[in-house]
């Protein structure tokens, strides 16, 4: 019986004593228990140069995970290098912060062919692999390489860039060739899966059979849009059940009187943190009746702080959150309160379900989680607002959230003023669409109806010496 082969950058053995709210990882681990399965990828750890990666095994109810650790040099190379210093600012249109160098791509796909190899050793013929986002567009070549001829596919959880910002990476033609080794390419929104067929189909010169099927190479395409979902049912379960927690990081009790707004953001230039908390000092100067009446509540996990680029926007957002609260503290009262704490995900739907107001202000997202987390999360009597980015990919099935424009600081201040005096009604009215579009297509529907498609897809019968030859090419570095 064919079993279920799931690829990631990093791989998070499960703990039997923290409990989860849903998120992909739920859906995976599901996934892979009902029909038995493996896990493979990064182990978060890091070893010497001159040690060899090494793989171990380890088995959690009826899943089998499969890890590694990286070179300092892999790491430096292929994660913050290649996949995070080029791939990330170009997927989120930062042209201004891609920053390609060769050796950093020789290393990025150094360390895809190593997984390839791995799945090569650990697949039988009749599995089916799904490989996961940007880390990993060359696996496939690499496994079609080896003459594997599974079913294989991937998904990318950020945004596809567009064909003038791939003609800014010089092995852009190579990526995309490599992308078309897949079976079935998804994508978060109808946006990026239109980008995605017009970028293959302008490099490759592939043909286009239809608005989602590609043929290249004597191969079919499937270039699909899947937006992942949460699971509301269980979210609602989370944010009502009763548990005590011994040192909450927002302590709610002392905002009564206060209209909470709660964001949670990587600290990462896609977000939009600079621009709205730029829009947030406006609207307390041209609205001082709601001082000492809102309080910002905002999580901001610091990340790859290896990386230029976020060590500067990390000192940036600091200086700026000390500004606005020196600009407008009272007594004691501060507009703004940031924590840097990791927060458990259990405790995260409490504070969804608790705050009045979400305010995901994206320049560029995928999809964004954090918009459905705090809508399945909400008290259905007396639901909060949703304030939500227009380049969000949530924006694309949200609809009656506040849609902004986070480039736009008025449109920004206009949302927060509309979001603070909207009536109860309102709110349900909106709520109630909002759930109902979480309900009919949760993370289970798109994990589902990604496998299925795999499945259908047609498996590569023959490994022919033209596809040999095309992708033993000589690159550039």
């Amino acid at each position: 019986m064919s079993k279920l082969i799931v690829l990631s950058n990093r791989v998070s053995l499960p703990n039997p004593e923290k409990s989860t709210a849903g998120g992909l990882a739920v859906a995976l681990q599901d996934a892979l228990q009902d029909i038995g399965g493996i896990w493979l990828g990064w182990n978060g750890e890091k070893i010497k140069n001159n040690q060899h990666p090494y793989f171990s095994q380890t088995k959690y109810q009826g899943v089998e995970y499969i890890t590694c650790p990286l070179t300092e040099e892999q790491y430096d190379g292929y994660y913050c290098g290649f996949a995070n210093n080029t791939l990330w600012p170009a997927m989120h249109d930062r042209d201004d912060l891609i920053n390609y160098k060769p050796e950093e791509f020789k290393t990025y796909q150094e360390v895809n062919r190593l997984f390839a190899h791995q799945l090569y050793e650990i697949a039988q013929p009749d599995d089916v692999i799904w490989v996961h986002d940007y880390h990993f567009l060359s696996v496939a070549r690499y496994c079609r390489e080896l003459g594997m001829q599974n079913r294989i596919g991937f998904f990318l959880h950020i945004p596809f860039a567009g064909l003038k910002i791939w003609d800014l990476i010089p092995t852009a033609p190579s990526l995309i060739q490599d992308l078309c080794q897949y079976d079935v390419v998804g994508l978060q929104t109808e946006h990026d899966q239109k980008q995605c067929m017009e970028v293959c189909h302008q490099i490759l010169a592939s043909e286009v059979i239809n608005s989602d099927l590609l043929s290249y190479n004597n191969r079919q395409i499937a270039i699909k849009c899947y937006p992942i979902g949460v699971n509301p049912e269980l979210i609602q379960q989370v944010a009502q059940q009763e548990i005590e927690i011994s040192h909450p990081v927002f302590e709610f009790e002392d905002l009564t009187d206060q209209k909470t707004i709660i964001s949670v953001d990587r600290i990462d230039y896609s977000k939009g943190l600079i621009e709205r908390f730029n829009a947030y000092e406006e609207f307390l100067k041209t609205n001082p009746e709601y001082h000492k009446n809102i309080t910002d509540l905002q999580i901001a996990c610091p990340c790859r702080m290896e990386i230029s680029a976020y060590k500067n926007l990390y000192d940036h957002l600091k200086s700026r959150i000390d500004f606005i609260n020196q600009e407008f503290s009272q007594d004691d009262w501060s507009p703004i309160n940031c924590t840097h704490e990791t927060v458990s995900h259990d405790e995260l739907m409490k504070i969804y379900r608790q705050a009045n107001i979400c305010w995901v202000n994206s320049l560029r997202d995928g999809m964004n989680l954090v918009a459905k987390e705090y809508v399945a999360a909400q008290n259905s009597e007396d639901p909060g607002v949703l304030i939500l980015s227009k380049y969000a990919g949530a924006a694309e099935q949200m609809s009656e959230a506040i849609i902004v424009d986070p480039e736009d600081r008025n449109s920004m201040i206009k949302g927060l003023k509309k979001a603070l005096t909207m009536s109860k009604a309102e709110r349900l009215d909106r709520y109630k669409h909002l759930m109902k579009g979480l309900q009919r297509f949760n993370i289970n529907d798109w994990r589902n109806a990604f496998l299925e498609d795999l499945r259908r897809a047609e498996a590569l019968k023959i490994f022919t010496p033209q596809l040999r030859k095309s992708y033993n090419r000589v690159v550039q570095y």
